[in-house]
């Protein structure tokens, strides 16, 4: 397999750290990608430290050191997973608890294991995750902020932040890892098959403007760095973070 990855920060405002995270374990085949939640302002300038930041790294260091703790072979990877998401996001949960936000810290991502020629994912928010096969493309994420964002203007903000996040009742609920235990709602896990799949591409939703457009050929002959590149020169100015972790190979086996 070649695994490439690559983030670039925003270009929104200067003093607002990248606070998309990658990390990939080439050996165990663990991959995670996370995009926190933007912050407000504070008296005219981003915070620093950014909890958004501090929210990412906790949940990455938390979700992968709990994967290590099970065999993979006597366990359900997608259970082990989740539960490794629902551990870390309690860590924010303290997090958040101790920081008494003006509102709470979140990141969303998408988590994945490749295992004896399978993949096994779990994602919450708005990263998106594409199979590429020989001549089509198959995006298994759904984006959960899609509604919210259409009826934006039909809410304030904040009842998109206490009352539609993380409520799988209401009908533009989304999900956010931002300690809520409801969080756990709106992750979604699956495997795919890969004895027919050519190439996997993680992003966060920074880079999905540019990626939906591409076709599939283009995608296939760039890797991560290359596609991030090109991203960065076809967008307009004012671009959120961008991530992207890309991962080939005729024979996934491990």
């Amino acid at each position: 397999m070649k695994i490439t990855y690559n983030t670039v920060k925003n270009t929104k405002q200067l003093d607002k750290p990248n606070e998309d995270i990658i990390f990939c374990d080439l050996e165990k085949n663990i991959y995670i990608l996370l995009d926190g939640v933007s912050r407000d302002n504070e008296n005219g300038k981003y915070p620093n430290p950014s909890p958004a930041l501090d929210t990412t790294q906790i949940l990455v260091t938390e979700i992968y050191n709990n994967i290590l703790l099970y065999d993979f072979k006597e366990n359900n990877l997608s259970d082990i997973i989740l539960n490794s998401i629902q551990k870390a996001n309690d860590k924010v949960h303290l997090y958040n608890e101790d920081k008494n936000l003006p509102f709470d810290a979140g990141a969303v991502g998408i988590i994945a294991i490749i295992y004896n020629n399978y993949f096994y994912y779990a994602y919450i928010g708005d990263c998106f995750g594409r199979i590429l096969y020989h001549n089509k493309i198959f995006v298994f994420t759904e984006c959960q902020t899609k509604l919210v964002s259409q009826h934006k203007q039909e809410y304030t903000t904040y009842e998109i932040r206490e009352v539609i996040c993380n409520n799988i009742y209401h009908p533009c609920g989304y999900g956010v890892l931002n300690g809520d235990k409801r969080a756990i709602n709106f992750v979604k896990t699956g495997k795919i098959n890969l004895s027919n799949v050519e190439q996997i591409i993680l992003t966060s939703d920074g880079m999905e403007d540019f990626i939906s457009k591409c076709p599939i050929n283009f995608l296939k002959s760039l890797d991560a760095s290359k596609l991030l590149e090109a991203a960065v020169l076809n967008q307009n100015e004012k671009q959120d973070d961008r991530s992207i972790i890309k991962i080939e190979g005729v024979n996934f086996n491990k």
